[in-house]
């Protein structure tokens, strides 16, 4: 009988053990779980608006999707909200897409004091509310992403692009942003924008 009581309590102790090692082990695979769920879902919100290798070579706009006229149109709608008022300043914004590139044509409008007046009271609005301060995320990323992305930064990838701002100047914004596959995706439909705004504007 003993022996007997004696088996049983090494079968209880043997079991409670094995019981709580795999306890233990579940606890842990459900951290090691989440953390990888964090960091993927950490990744998925930061890897659209923070490239891992931004490109900043000059961006390159197929002829088959937009022309020249059509590229200086459409920068007056993104930058400035209005239609171009006429045909000389059509043909001066033509020549300084040719002679500079897409990111020459870029700076001239981000960096305008039109562009500045135009947004200043959204991009401070902006600011407010994400409580963030312009040397967080300065006037002309905002304005980039406006005139680029038609929409505004996303927190961290304004402060990701004032960083390059900072460090490698306004161009190199210019063409990391027109070499990031959003604005990419918003080529496929340049040809759709280019049909409205020669509806649009007279120039």
């Amino acid at each position: 009988m003993k022996q007997f009581i004696f088996k049983s309590r090494h079968f209880i102790l043997a079991f409670s053990l094995i019981v709580g090692s795999l306890y233990l082990i579940g606890c842990q695979t459900d951290e090691v779980t989440s953390e990888e769920d964090i960091i993927t879902n950490t990744e998925s919100t930061t890897s659209k608006s923070i490239p891992l290798n931004p490109d900043f070579r000059p961006p390159r706009i197929p002829n088959q999707f937009i022309d020249d006229h059509c590229v200086v149109r459409l920068a007056y709608l993104s930058y400035l909200e209005r239609c171009p008022e006429n045909a000389s300043v059509v043909a001066y914004w033509i020549n300084v897409r040719r002679t500079q590139g897409f990111e020459g044509l870029a700076k001239g409008f981000i960096t305008s004091s039109e562009a500045s007046q135009r947004w200043n009271s959204r991009y401070h609005s902006f600011l407010n509310r994400n409580n963030i301060t312009s040397s967080q995320i300065h006037k002309k990323v905002y304005i980039a992403y406006r005139g680029l992305l038609l929409r505004e930064p996303d927190v961290n990838g304004g402060i990701y692009w004032t960083n390059i701002l900072n460090t490698r100047g306004i161009l190199d914004v210019a063409r990391g942003i027109g070499n990031s596959p959003e604005f990419r995706a918003r080529q496929s439909g340049f040809p759709t924008e280019c049909s409205n705004a020669a509806n649009q504007c007279t120039f």
